[in-house]
Formats: C-alpha cells, sequence, structure tokens
C-alpha cells in the first residue's frame, strides 16, 4: 500500500508533520517528488558538508540555458524526508518526470499548450484555476497565500486531520482544475503514477509517497488511472542529456526560483518555526532587541515582554490560533520602533529573510572548471569573500606586491572576462600611492555565476585557460579599437601573456584600417598606460611599444587637419582628448614622441578654421611646456580676441586657453592686460553675449586665483604677497658668508 503526504514545499509546519507521521508509519520505501534523474546525487545526503540550505542542479550540458534549481532548506520536507530515509537505512527515490524529458519538452515551445475551457469560463472560475492557493487566502481574509498556508495548516497539532484535510481540499479544487493542468504537470503525475506502481512490484508494503499538496488527488487513488493511458501519454518523449549536481545556496536566493516554482518569503523566520515550534515568536523577539543592541539602538527586556503580550493580543482578535510573523512585526514596529519603520529595516534582512549559505562537499562532482575556481580561490586568500555574507560591506584591498593579492587580482580579472562579475574593481582613494594598490567591492556568490561558470567550461578546464581562450574568440570579432584596447588591457591585468601576441597583431591591423584620428586618438592614453605601468602585474607589456610608434605619427599628421571645421559638439570630444593624448605623451617621457606631439600642437594652433576652443587649449599646453614664449602666446592671445574674430569665437578660444588654472594671467600682467583692454571695448550687448562662457573659464579657477584677479580688475594691483619688491645689492651681499657655510664653502671677505 502507499500513503500520501501532501506538504507545502518549505513548510516548516508540514516538515515536522511529516518527520512525526513516518516515525509512526514506519514506511520500507520512501518516493520523493524530485525529478527522476537527480537520483545519483542523493548519495550525498547524510555527508556531513553538506549543510542546507542547498541546490540540486540539473542542466543540458548541450545548452546550458536549460538548467533548473531545486533548493532545499533545513525546513523543507523533502529534505528532512531525505534524511528520515538515510537515518532508518531505507530506500528514497525520486519519483517526478525527469529533467531531461522536460528539457526537451520546454525546447520544443516556448510556452506548452493548455487545455482550454469552455468558449466563456467564469472570471472567478479561471482565477482560481491560475492561482488556487492565493484564491482560498483572499476568501479567507488574507492578502499573502503564504501567510495563508502557515495559519491555517503548518501550525495546526493533528498530523493526520491535516493530511486528510489538505487532500480533501485539493480534490475538491481539482474536479474543476484538472481540466486546465498543463502538458508537463499531467505527464509529471503520469510518471509519478508509475513510479508508485514500479515500487509496488517490487515488494515494497509501506510506501510513503511525499509530494507537493497539489498532486496529492492524481496520486492518492490510482485505481482511478490506467496504467496503460499513463504509459500511452509517456510513450515517445524526447529526451536531452543532462547532469545533476549539488550548489550551495542562501536563504535570500530561496523564494520562487526556476524548478518547481516554490519558494517562501521569510526563510529565516521559517527556520524558526522548525526550530522553536512552541516558542518562535519569543525568540525571534528576543533576536530583534539583540540585534538592534549590536546596532546602538534601545532595546531592554521590557520590550520584549511588552511586544510578545501586544502580538499574542493582535493573534487573538484576528482569530489566529497562533502567533505570525505579520503580528510580530507590528508589534515590534510599535514597541521598538515607537511607529517608525527606520530602526526595523536594520533587522529585516537578518530575521526575515536571513543571511544563512549552504555548504557542498568538496569531493562532490563538478565541471573541471569549477574545481580549478575552488582552487584558485583558496591559493588567492579569497576564501572569506567567497564563503561570507559580509564580504560585500567593505570592498578589499590588494597590494600587488604581495604574491598572493597579485593572483588574486589575476583571478578577479580572469573572472571578469569570463563574464563571472562577482566583484567589482573601485576607484583606489587618494591616500594610495602608487600603480599596486586595487580595491574591490564584493558581491554575494549566487548560483548564476556557477551557471555561467559551467557555461564557460566549453572554454577550457582551468580559470586561465578558459578566459585566453573566450578573450581570443572575441578578439576576432572585434571591430572597434577602443574596445579592443579596452580588452587589451583587461588581458594585462589577467596575466594572459599568450594572448597578446595575436591582440597585438588584431590591433595593428584595425589601426591600419582606421582612418578616423579620433578613434587613434583615444587609443593613446590606454597604450601610454600600458607601456608605463605594465610591469607593476609582473606582466611583460613591451609587445605595445611597435602599436604605439605606428599610431603616434599617424595622430599627429592627421590632427591639424582633423581639428578643422568642428561643430561644438565633436570640438568639445576633441578638448578632451587632447588633454589626454598630452598626458599620454608626457608619461611617455621619450624624447622623439613629444617632438611629434608638441609639432602636432603647433599645427593645430596654427591652421586656419580649427575650432577656437582647440586653438586655445594647444596655445596654453605650448606655453605650459616652453614652446611658445610669453610674447607669442600674447600675440596669439590678441589675434583671437581682434575684432576680426566673433564674439563666440574669441570666448571659446579664452575658455581653452585659461583651462585649468588661472595663475597664467596672474603672472603675466601682458597677457592680462591684452585681456583687460578687450574686455574694456566691448559693448554692453556684446559683453552679455560673451559673459556665459567668461563665467564658465573663470569659475574653475581656485577662490584665491579669483581674489587675485579680482584686486586686478579693481586697479589695485597685485596683493602684498606678489608685489614686486625692490633689489639692494648691498644688503644681499651680507648673506653671502653664511650661505657659503651653508654649502660648505669656506667664507670669503
Amino acid at each position: 500500500m502507499h500513503k500520501i503526504f501532501g506538504i507545502r514545499h518549505h513548510g516548516p509546519g508540514s516538515a515536522q508533520r511529516l518527520l512525526r507521521a513516518l516515525e509512526r508509519w514506519q514506511p520500507d520505501c520512501v518516493l520523493i517528488e524530485l525529478p527522476e534523474d537527480c537520483h545519483p546525487a542523493l548519495r550525498w545526503i547524510g555527508h556531513t558538508d553538506l549543510e542546507p540550505p542547498v541546490a540540486l542542479l540539473l542542466y543540458n550540458p548541450q545548452q546550458l540555458q536549460q538548467a533548473s534549481f531545486l533548493p532545499f532548506a533545513v525546513f523543507s520536507p523533502e529534505w528532512q524526508a531525505l534524511q528520515y530515509a538515510q537515518r532508518v537505512g531505507i530506500p528514497a527515490r525520486p519519483m517526478d518526470l525527469p529533467m531531461a524529458h522536460t528539457f526537451a519538452l520546454r525546447d520544443e515551445a516556448s510556452t506548452l499548450p493548455q487545455l482550454q475551457l469552455s468558449e466563456a469560463p467564469d472570471p472567478e472560475m479561471v482565477l482560481m484555476l491560475r492561482d488556487p492557493m492565493h484564491y482560498l487566502a483572499t476568501l479567507a481574509g488574507y492578502d499573502d497565500s503564504e501567510r495563508w498556508w502557515e495559519h491555517t495548516f503548518e501550525t495546526y497539532s493533528d498530523d493526520n486531520a491535516v493530511f486528510e484535510a489538505i487532500l480533501e481540499m485539493m480534490t475538491a479544487l481539482r474536479q474543476e482544475g484538472l481540466r486546465m493542468e498543463s502538458t508537463e504537470t499531467l505527464l509529471r503525475e503520469a510518471f509519478m503514477r508509475k513510479t508508485i506502481r514500479q515500487a509496488q512490484k517490487e515488494g515494497f508494503q509501506r510506501i510513503a509517497v511525499v509530494c507537493g499538496a497539489w498532486h496529492s488527488p492524481a496520486l492518492h487513488d490510482l485505481s482511478q488511472y490506467l496504467p496503460k493511458n499513463d504509459n500511452a501519454l509517456l510513450r515517445g518523449l524526447k529526451k536531452v542529456k543532462t547532469r545533476c549536481t549539488w550548489i550551495p545556496w542562501s536563504y535570500d536566493r530561496l523564494a520562487f526560483q526556476s524548478g518547481y516554482a516554490a519558494g517562501v518569503l521569510s526563510p529565516a523566520w521559517y527556520e524558526l518555526l522548525f526550530q522553536y515550534p512552541e516558542q518562535h515568536g519569543l525568540r525571534w523577539l528576543i533576536r530583534v532587541a539583540q540585534l538592534l543592541r549590536d546596532k546602538h539602538q534601545d532595546a531592554s527586556a521590557a520590550h520584549v515582554q511588552e511586544a510578545v503580550r501586544l502580538a499574542d493580543a493582535l493573534a487573538a482578535l484576528r482569530h489566529r490560533a497562533t502567533t505570525g510573523i505579520g503580528e510580530l512585526e507590528e508589534a515590534a514596529l510599535a514597541v521598538f520602533g515607537a511607529g517608525d519603520p527606520a530602526p526595523l529595516k536594520l533587522i529585516h534582512q537578518e530575521l526575515i529573510v536571513g543571511k544563512v549559505r549552504g555548504n557542498v562537499p568538496a569531493q562532490v562532482s563538478g565541471i573541471p572548471l569549477q574545481e580549478d575556481f575552488e582552487s584558485c580561490i583558496k591559493s588567492s586568500g579569497l576564501n572569506k569573500e567567497y564563503r561570507s555574507f559580509s564580504a560585500k560591506e567593505e570592498p578589499k584591498k590588494l597590494d600587488l606586491r604581495t604574491p598572493s593579492n597579485l593572483r588574486a587580482s589575476h583571478l578577479l580579472h580572469r573572472l571578469l572576462i569570463l563574464g563571472v562579475h562577482w566583484a567589482a574593481p573601485t576607484p583606489v582613494s587618494d591616500k594610495a600611492k602608487g600603480s599596486f594598490h586595487e580595491l574591490w567591492r564584493f558581491s554575494d556568490w549566487t548560483p548564476e555565476f556557477i551557471i555561467r561558470l559551467i557555461e564557460m567550461g566549453m572554454w577550457g578546464n582551468t580559470i586561465e585557460e578558459a578566459s585566453l581562450r573566450y578573450v581570443l574568440h572575441l578578439v576576432h570579432s572585434e571591430d572597434s579599437l577602443s574596445l579592443l584596447l579596452q580588452r587589451f588591457g583587461e588581458v594585462l591585468k589577467a596575466d594572459l601573456p599568450a594572448a597578446i601576441g595575436t591582440m597585438t597583431k588584431r590591433l595593428q591591423e584595425l589601426g591600419a584600417q582606421t582612418r578616423d584620428v579620433l578613434s587613434l586618438l583615444e587609443a593613446l592614453p590606454p597604450l601610454a598606460n600600458i607601456l608605463r605601468y605594465g610591469n607593476t602585474r609582473q606582466t611583460d607589456a613591451q609587445a605595445v611599444r611597435e602599436l604605439l610608434d605606428q599610431l603616434l605619427p599617424r595622430v599627429c599628421i592627421g590632427l591639424p587637419a582633423a581639428c578643422r571645421h568642428l561643430d561644438e559638439e565633436p570640438a568639445r570630444q576633441f578638448f578632451r582628448l587632447l588633454q589626454e593624448g598630452n598626458r599620454a605623451v608626457a608619461l611617455l617621457n621619450e624624447k622623439e614622441a613629444t617632438v611629434l606631439w608638441n609639432e602636432a600642437l603647433a599645427g593645430v594652433m596654427q591652421a586656419r578654421g580649427t575650432h577656437p576652443l582647440l586653438a586655445g587649449i594647444c596655445t596654453r599646453m605650448l606655453l605650459d611646456k616652453k614652446q611658445l614664449e610669453p610674447a607669442q602666446a600674447g600675440t596669439e592671445l590678441s589675434a583671437a580676441l581682434s575684432r576680426a574674430a566673433g564674439i563666440s569665437d574669441a570666448a571659446q578660444w579664452l575658455e581653452g586657453f585659461l583651462h585649468g588654472s588661472g595663475q597664467l594671467l596672474i603672472h603675466t600682467p601682458a597677457l592680462w592686460s591684452l585681456l583687460n583692454d578687450w574686455m574694456s571695448t566691448l559693448p554692453y550687448e556684446v559683453f552679455r553675449e560673451a559673459l556665459p562662457v567668461l563665467r564658465r573659464t573663470f569659475s574653475k579657477f581656485t577662490p584665491p586665483e579669483r581674489q587675485e584677479m579680482l584686486n586686478f580688475a579693481k586697479g589695485s594691483g597685485p596683493s602684498k604677497k606678489t608685489q614686486h619688491q625692490s633689489f639692494d645689492p648691498q644688503r644681499a651681499h651680507q648673506l653671502n658668508p653664511i650661505l657659503r657655510q651653508l654649502l660648505g664653502e669656506a667664507a670669503k671677505n
């Protein structure tokens, strides 16, 4: 004979009741609603290192987007059924339709066909059949079907009565609902019945069938379903190859995931219900008080007592048999928060959702890439970030001079190449000098990352091999020079020297094909950074030299023509790139490159039709480099401010020329005089037209610089700090003996 135990997936009350019922009934076989092809993975049940929450991952190795997670928590009835069978030494078998068939069915059509209702269905009936639990919860006055199930079934004391009531309720619902079941559900239930019959043929006398409550009517009375009809329904089903393994899970992931789409909104609360069925309310409020104290909030024993009384009173007013999480939250809000929800936001994640993560034995078979990842985590010292929820709270600082930190940096950059965005680099503060520091902000390790690793397993059996092959695959299909340069930088940071030759060749091809000076100019800064700082990570960046030697002359030759006859938006884009290119050439600190670049800047400055913003910034750069004398700069300024130039062009030239610092005007009186004379002769209407650009330019100067300029504008001349002092040779001569002693020379008359 067989007995049906209809449960709610992840229901703590169902788990407790199921355990008591199994111990009382003493079955000799347990059949559980799990896909039949996960059977090999069940041999790990009972292993000390298999700690929930964990999940069975079933996937199609040929089509990795076909994957299903079957999560388990300690309060999941299926988990407790598996533990019971292992403890008493009886077989525990999965009885559901194999995912090999389910994946094939889902591959045939995006949506499975439904058996239709009549032409004019009752809207209320359709709503009930679409989500019967929500419909019943609404009738009972609940907004949440999870809370309704909890108060109706999970806290009821009579086990047998509850299982019988669930079966009776589901039977009544499915008398109409069976007509709307999907093809997949009908196939699953036919396979479950077939599995039950097979267990009966094998001689088992007391078969416990643990299934979701919705399926219990279809499995209770097998005489209503002819074996030949079930066999005919299952005959000829297509199938795909599947693999199954255990993976760690977490409470914040234990909600409405793939698989059976069953989850709970409050895993931490449900764990408390399972562990302390009689004192769950008191213990939850005690934890609230402890957590608030840790956050330096006021929470005393008296608060706990008052909150318990209030929660019990709320449950009684609502005619509920026991206090639920809703009553407890409201009581905590009133007593601990005095009506202010802000303090209680601190506890929601920890006491309702929970920060719990499971563990899987190291011996559990996985793909080689995943095993290599686990090994790399240990060798690079990232085990804490991988295992701990607190890893994402503060960024981790890596000193690349330390071997383990350097390995960690290589690993994280390789993971980024593979599309596993577990950690993200963040800017290093100004206090961390040098280029040998990195900051990484970690997120929780989620099952999606495991799926991504499985998918990337096709590129290699190690993280290094897979990231190398994958990035080379991307290189051959990349047509953007700037994006390819970005990938080149990633390769250097990931320490993949085998990719440098291929990428350099591809960069040379794209550079030769690219005629756009803007794209070539955009490539200079990353190449200069690679040459200057490549050895920080102990990588050989010298392969970039040949590419830079090709690109820089082409940029310098084409730059003057490219800066002519530009509109405002492209001119400002060139304005930014010219500054970045100037810094890049300075970073290289090479004479030949500097000469080429300075000649290009002079060409931009002198070319007819150059956008005034660019002409101004090039003049300023050449003046700062001492390639122009102040008198020559004054000539350029005078020409730019002449009446032949429009007021808008003059203002934009000034914006470029004065960009960055006002010290030039303060310490070059001739330039100030030219600017002052020009401003003084502007008619009011023309001045008003130029004012927005001038205001934008001068607003970027520091307050002391603006104060000095204000003094000039008022006619008071420079401040005392900058006033010129007359030189007295006789007084200066008196310092000579002391200066000679300081310099180590004998005093001379």
